[in-house]
């Protein structure tokens, strides 16, 4: 009866791959035979590579800024509504990027850069919520200046 492993029935391979032949080292994807650095392509800033996308969003950025601080320090009729709007440009540019982060944690976790990951998705959530904040701004401006008119 007891004839070992030689007793079980044969049977076709479960998958395609190839079995391995060697133990699995957890280590082997951090050690490498020479500088196996990823070929940057495209203008850069430090480590970040300038694209359409962001060249945007800072433009819109500092435009929506701008705006706002002109509504803030020049006093006119027009005053609320124009902060309302500056607040909303600078929201939609801060949600904008908080969505964008979204896929910089994922090819960064896909890579294995774990810090990198995490603090994007830090900084990230740090972009929602001042996108709610400086949308509620623009609502409570809005309503502010429904409230204001002449009665």
């Amino acid at each position: 009866m007891g004839r070992g492993p030689a007793a079980l029935l044969r049977s076709a391979a479960m998958s395609t791959r190839r079995a391995i032949t060697q133990a699995y080292d957890d280590e082997e994807p951090w050690r490498t035979s020479g500088p196996s650095r990823r070929r940057r392509s495209g203008p850069h800033v430090g480590p970040l590579r300038i694209t359409p996308a962001r060249v945007f969003l800072v433009v819109a950025l500092f435009g929506g800024l701008g705006f706002l601080a002109y509504s803030i320090f020049f006093r006119d009729a027009l005053q609320v509504p124009l902060m309302a709007t500056g607040f909303a440009v600078v929201g939609i540019v801060f949600a904008i990027a908080a969505v964008m982060s979204i896929g910089a944690v994922v090819s960064a976790g896909r890579e294995s850069r774990d810090a990198a990951a995490f603090f994007t998705a830090l900084i990230g959530g740090f972009l929602a919520v001042g996108a709610l904040m400086c949308l509620a701004a623009a609502v409570i401006m809005s309503m502010i200046w429904s409230g204001t008119g002449p009665t």
